[in-house]
């Protein structure tokens, strides 16, 4: 479903979306980018198609497409720092050191 002039942070890049390249899916509901105008640059976080059964248009995310990773899956997969995780600065520099020869 498109919401012409509704705006909202995209499910697959976290980005707001504008007038022209707002899209909601079918699969999950959220907003996502789809470049609903051709003269008008924009990105597309998703696909639109002409669904064989029904005929109409139907639209979904690249996360539900398998595409792309939930945001929240993408920001377990990064390194945290030993820092924000509670660990002492000393420990840290430590623990990067090469070890000593003796």
């Amino acid at each position: 479903m498109v919401h012409g002039p509704q705006v909202g942070a995209c499910n697959v890049c976290g980005e707001l979306t504008t007038v022209h390249t707002n899209a909601s899916c079918h699969r999950c509901g959220a907003s996502f980018h789809l470049a609903l105008r051709q003269d008008v640059p924009s990105k597309d976080c998703g696909q639109v198609w002409i669904g064989e059964e029904s005929q109409t248009l139907e639209f979904a995310c690249n996360i539900c497409l398998g595409f792309a990773k939930p945001p929240e899956a993408a920001a377990e997969s990064r390194p945290r720092y030993q820092r924000s995780e509670g660990a002492r600065a000393a420990n840290v520099l430590r623990s990067k050191r090469r070890p000593r020869r003796p």
